[in-house]
């Protein structure tokens, strides 16, 4: 936009401001879509850990029996034990099982188990993309399965 003033000069935008203003605009839609592409696994591969516990969990309760919800971080596979459903997350996630020693089954692979009366052996798994960190933590008291 151009304006006259009292001068007689014509004032407007140099090319500079005018390049300035197109680079951190195409800066701020790489972070956009950075995040908007990024985000979402995240977020939902920790979702999908977070049903699966609380299904776990609803099962001990229900059958009255110890339910193992069992996880192998090294190929992101996770399946509640008695239950031939196996899920499998992305490539790009990198998990962390923190559970129990009596729940450890090897150097990938691991448990958090459901007791009955709803209480667990307790725990939490990080589930973690590009720097970003969800964690999926099971109370051992109470069993309640939450997302930080």
């Amino acid at each position: 936009m151009s304006a006259q003033t009292g001068g007689g000069g014509i004032r407007g935008f140099s090319l500079i401001e005018v390049m300035i203003v197109l680079a951190l605009t195409g800066l701020l839609m790489g972070v956009v879509a950075t995040n908007l592409t990024e985000g979402p696994v995240l977020r939902e591969s920790a979702r999908e850990v977070l049903a699966s516990l609380r299904h776990a969990r609803s099962s001990a309760i229900m059958s009255q029996k110890q339910t193992r919800w069992m996880m192998n971080t090294a190929s992101r596979t996770f399946q509640i034990e008695g239950i031939k459903q196996e899920r499998t997350l992305s490539a790009a996630i990198e998990l962390k099982l923190h559970t129990a020693a009596s729940e450890v089954m090897g150097k990938d692979q691991g448990a958090i188990r459901f007791f009955p009366d709803g209480s667990s052996t307790g725990g939490a798994v990080d589930v973690s993309y590009k720097g970003q960190t969800y964690k999926v933590n099971v109370e051992w008291v109470t069993g309640r399965v939450s997302i930080e």
